[in-house]
């Protein structure tokens, strides 16, 4: 491994470790304060608004990502900067979402337009991510992770002080916090004006990364709301929220690892040789670390679960049995949806992904009335075990050949 490798991975991880501490302890505070019941609506809430978050992001995080790292767009004349384009789709799509929030029923109004305007300066700051990321400057950007972290955490711990605090107050928490976190000096990156373009070369490629990310948003996020519509009990959701929460965790720890491969895929593009072994040693590392957190999991998962949220999340430790199965999957469709996205084929990652959202979906629809929130565990592992497949048969057929530039 290179100076420079073990260097980002590590500032990386080590960000990660801070922000999934953090993130952590914040969902166990949130699980044992709340009770299963008001922590199933915040969970609701929360899903409901980070779907809605996409269609903020309209894929821009990703094509910064890309194109900062190695340029495919072609030049063109009086263009505005790809950020400039970014803040202005976000600023449009804020303010169409907000009145929205009408549509939903009248209790569950003021947490969802708090969690709207959170998640709207949430992508913000994953635009300035994106960018550090791109420019390499993996060190700058674990710091900026950690700042945000910290200022939400300790925008909604502030939130939980207040008597009575509920869904409501964590995310007006979560917002102030988020808005401290851009007035740092980080924050100078997004002091552009906003701008708005109907250029083709910027949304084609944006479109399918938005339909990718509304698609795998859907798929990971559809149990919560289909077991809260289809269920009696908020306890159920609740308890499920705890169970998946540590699956997030594993993914949180593999993702620094797989954007750091996806800048030497994307770099090492027009070498077929160096780009086939980056894949290979990144899918391995995958597969590996993928039995190494399921069986860790399996181990160590109920012990983890009972001291977090407590006793009263009993039911949640055979659902994390079941989700744990579905790992083997998950980690290594992150390298092969780098790899896709590097070699500038996201149309196959989108149709892939649309695909099993719409599987993912039907299961849930067909397992939740039978089987509660065990339905909705077997639905996620089937649904990560039929994408896995899906994105190999695009590489089966396409090979590694890199789309041509735009």
């Amino acid at each position: 491994m290179s100076r420079a490798l073990a260097k980002a991975l590590t500032s990386q991880w080590a960000a990660t470790l801070f922000a999934a501490a953090v993130s952590v302890g914040l969902t166990f505070v949130l699980g044992r304060v709340l009770g299963p019941a008001v922590f199933g609506q915040y969970s609701y809430i929360l899903t409901l608004a980070s779907i809605f978050a996409i269609f903020q992001d309209g894929g821009f995080t990703t094509l910064i990502f890309r194109e900062t790292a190695k340029a495919a767009l072609a030049p063109r004349e009086g263009r505005p900067k790809l950020l400039s384009l970014a803040l202005g789709h976000l600023c449009l799509l804020t303010g169409l979402g907000l009145p929205l929030v009408w549509c939903f029923p009248a209790a569950d109004r003021p947490s969802l337009a708090a969690a709207v305007g959170y998640y709207a300066l949430f992508t913000a700051a994953a635009l300035v991510s994106a960018q550090l990321k791109g420019r390499n400057n993996f060190a700058a950007e674990g710091v900026w992770r950690a700042v945000c972290r910290t200022a939400t955490a300790l925008g909604a711990g502030v939130a939980l002080l207040f008597p009575g605090a509920g869904t409501t107050a964590v995310f007006l928490g979560l917002l102030l916090g988020q808005a401290a976190a851009l007035a740092t000096p980080f924050g100078r990156a997004l002091r552009l004006a906003p701008r708005l373009t109907a250029s083709r070369d910027v949304y084609g490629p944006c479109a399918a990364f938005l339909c990718i990310s509304a698609a795998t948003t859907i798929y990971f996020r559809c149990d919560v709301i289909l077991l809260r519509q289809l269920t009696d009990d908020p306890a159920v959701v609740g308890n499920y929220a705890a169970a998946y929460r540590l699956i997030e965790g594993v993914i949180l720890l593999a993702t620094p690892l797989a954007h750091i491969f996806f800048r030497r895929l994307r770099i090492s593009l027009n070498d077929t040789a160096a780009f086939r072994q980056s894949f290979g040693r990144m899918l391995g590392v995958m597969i590996a670390l993928s039995v190494a957190a399921t069986a860790g999991g399996l181990l160590l998962g109920p012990y983890v679960l009972s001291l977090a949220f407590g006793d009263r999340y009993a039911a949640a430790i055979p659902l994390l049995s079941w989700l744990l199965a579905s790992l083997p999957f998950i980690l290594p469709n992150y390298v092969l949806t780098q790899a896709l996205v590097a070699l500038g084929r996201e149309r196959t990652y989108a149709v892939a992904t649309i695909v099993a959202a719409v599987v993912n979906i039907a299961l849930n629809l067909l397992l939740i009335p039978l089987l509660a929130a065990k339905g909705a565990a077997l639905a996620t592992v089937a649904t990560e075990a039929l994408l896995c497949l899906a994105l190999a048969r695009g590489f089966v057929r396409e090979g590694f050949a890199p789309k041509p530039a735009a």
